[in-house]
């Protein structure tokens, strides 16, 4: 039915010619002469339309041979095209016949027949042509010269084959990668305990001490052709093209080994922190993510470089230990900022981190607290199957002012509105937080937390205290709660829930303490906490020491002062953490690493004595923590899969470690 409708609607002049005939042979009736001459028109019409329609199949089929393939042979018009153009077998990549252009391309005049295109360019591979594509991903390279190449699929006598045609890009390739070299990056470089360099130090001295950083840095970049302009007493802004910023990557930034050289006479160390932004598409915006980069390299820590682009964070250095700050003005002013969203707010949902622990669970109290005395409802986040605080959370709610604080997750999405206000504690990744989907829903967000921050951190946090140099989220809470709170307001339970999240952390006070820790465990034993109490929430079951001591056992000596016990079994998780602690008693041990497993994952836990960085180690596995205590999750691994990752982290970590120390001497 279909092709009757084509042909009725297709032009036909065989109708004209019939009613031409017609007319002339009835003239024949009146005029002889006059008919004779219709009829010889009507004649010479029929054979020039003939003609004509002759000349029109014939162009048609020209332009239909000059595609037609047939047992390999191409029609002339191909053949004289200035396109490089092949024809070759899909499956193998064989040619099966390629014109002159083309044959000027591979370098044989002679012809490219019976080659494999991969001989030519060997990055070349047919899987867009499979996707229906007409075009291959970016330039193929063909000997020096870069190609946009498009082509098709066509049916030949010896199965499957395509046609190519090749497009000389390389001028534009080549322009492109020049801009793209000469592209500026922006960095911003920050001293970062200059309060600490100057303290007590005469106006010699200071001189002398910034006059060594100027020269160390000035001579890191001399061969960089890069500008390098100081525009405060401790920070410096530099501009560099991006083919001379990764001959400073490839050196991993040797300036930061080269400036630890400079102390004071106390000695305190000097170190540096290095914010660099690239790929932005205006000057602006490369600024922007160097303040990005320059933030995130504070919060870990500092003594690092952090690149940022415009996709990810890349991180070098980092292995000294955070430098406690001795000012607790951001504290006051993240408590007033706090207390006024507190007030505004309809309501305030506390949350932490998955497998919640005391500390987690410590610092959300202490936020209970401050918000219970503003008068406004509150709420604590907590899966009650997975945590590692479930004896205090009992102890908590045996409170009058704790019934029915303790919620799920899916009944927070339901109690949340448009003005609920949600105080994130003891984490700052989105992924690693009790509920991501509660995250996700509420606008206002307030993060408080103590390790080092990771790249894909929480954005957009309208008040943030992210402190990695304190021991834990419950001593950052506990400072905020001295300008928020009465401490008479502050009940027993919850000042011993603070102190257990802060003996969790310092491992009974003996890591990672500072002034500040004490200074907090003194606030909350004069709020009422028992240190006697607090111990109590520490001690395991009968179960739970022999679980620790069987991981233990089953611990073996990776060498450089490294403990990793892996068991296949499934073991609770504060054993877990319990038995890397205790690993580390061992005489000449720098860090433990504990692996076992949790339903399909593989569950890791690491500690450090202070002369490895296991945060920067846990990294390398998907995880993260800080410098003394980190941990990570393997999805979906066996035990022996663990053991090759966990070990080739732990050869990676102190390749590079001595990588360093090389470029240092």
């Amino acid at each position: 039915m279909n092709k009757k409708i084509q042909r009725s609607l297709q032009p036909d002049d065989r109708l004209f010619f019939v009613v031409f005939l017609l007319f002339a042979a009835g003239g024949l009736a009146f005029s002889l002469p006059y008919g004779l001459i219709g009829l010889a028109l009507c004649a010479a019409l029929w054979l020039i339309s003939r003609r004509r329609a002759a000349e029109k199949r014939r162009q048609v089929q020209e332009i239909m041979d000059n595609v037609h393939i047939e047992g390999g042979a191409i029609e002339p018009a191909v053949t004289r095209s200035p396109l490089p153009t092949v024809v070759a077998l899909a499956t193998t990549g064989e040619i099966v016949w390629a014109n002159e252009a083309f044959s000027a391309v591979s370098g044989r005049p002679a012809g490219a027949q019976h080659m494999q295109l991969t001989e030519l360019a060997p990055t070349f591979e047919t899987r867009w042509l499979i996707e229906g594509k007409g075009a291959f991903p970016g330039e193929l390279r063909v000997g020096k010269r870069a190609y946009q190449v498009f082509g098709s699929l066509v049916p030949g006598g010896a199965g499957q084959m395509m046609m190519l045609h090749f497009i000389d890009c390389t001028a534009f390739v080549r322009l492109r990668d020049e801009a793209e070299t000469c592209r500026p990056a922006i960095a911003v470089i920050a001293i970062d305990n200059y309060e600490e360099l100057m303290k007590n130090a005469t106006d010699s001295e200071k001189s002398d001490i910034l006059a060594g950083i100027d020269k160390r840095l000035f001579g890191w970049i001399r061969d960089s052709q890069a500008v390098l302009r100081k525009y405060d007493r401790d920070k410096y802004i530099f501009l560099i093209e991006n083919a001379e910023l990764d001959k400073l990557v490839a050196r991993k930034f040797s300036v930061l080994q080269e400036v630890r050289e400079i102390q004071n006479r106390e000695g305190v160390v000097a170190t540096l922190s290095i914010g660099i932004g690239k790929d932005g598409e205006s000057l602006a915006e490369s600024y922007q993510y160097a303040g990005l980069a320059i933030d995130m390299a504070l919060s870990r820590g500092g003594d690092q470089a952090v690149v940022k682009n415009r996709y990810t964070f890349e991180f070098y250095g980092g292995l000294s230990e955070e430098v406690e700050k001795r000012t607790k003005v951001k504290s006051r002013v993240v408590a007033n900022a706090l207390t006024q969203l507190i007030r505004v707010s309809s309501q305030v949902i506390v949350m932490g981190h998955r497998n919640s622990d005391m500390d987690a669970i410590g610092a959300a109290a202490g936020m209970v607290c401050a918000v219970r005395t503003k008068g406004k409802p509150v709420h604590i986040v907590v899966d009650r199957q997975h945590t590692m605080a479930a004896e205090l959370i009992d102890q908590l709610e045996t409170l009058p002012e704790y019934k029915d604080v303790f919620i799920s997750a899916e009944d927070a999405m339901v109690l949340c509105d448009y003005n609920t206000l949600l105080i994130v504690v003891d984490v700052n990744r989105p992924g690693f937080v009790e509920s991501e989907a509660l995250l996700q829903s509420i606008n206002k967000v307030a993060v408080i937390d103590h390790h080092r921050r990771a790249a894909d951190y929480i954005e957009n946090a309208v008040v943030s205290l992210h402190e990695p140099y304190a021991s834990s989220a419950s001593e950052l809470v506990s400072e905020l709660l001295q300008y928020m709170t009465p401490t008479s307001e502050i009940l027993t339970g919850e000042a011993e829930a603070m102190l257990a999240g802060i003996y969790l952390d310092t491992k009974g006070f003996s890591t990672r303490t500072g002034v500040r820790t004490f200074e907090a465990a003194a606030y909350l034993r004069r709020a009422g906490a028992e240190a006697s109490a607090v111990k109590r929430l520490f001690q395991s079951s009968f179960d739970q020491y022999m679980e620790r001591q069987k991981l233990i056992s089953s611990a073996q000596d990776c060498g450089r002062g490294v403990i990793f016990a892996l068991t296949a079994e499934e073991v609770d998780r504060v054993a877990a953490a319990q038995a890397a602690d205790e690993l580390l008693s061992i005489i000449g041990t720098r860090a433990s690493v504990v692996a076992f497993r949790r339903g399909t994952d593989i569950s890791v836990s690491a500690r450090a004595a202070g002369q490895v960085n296991v945060q920067l180690l846990m990294e390398r596995l998907g995880g993260g923590g800080n410098h003394a205590a980190a941990g990570a999750q393997l999805k979906n691994t066996t035990p022996e899969q663990a053991a090759v990752l966990i070990r080739q982290a732990i050869e990676d970590y102190f390749a590079d470690q001595e990588t360093e120390a090389k470029a240092e001497a």
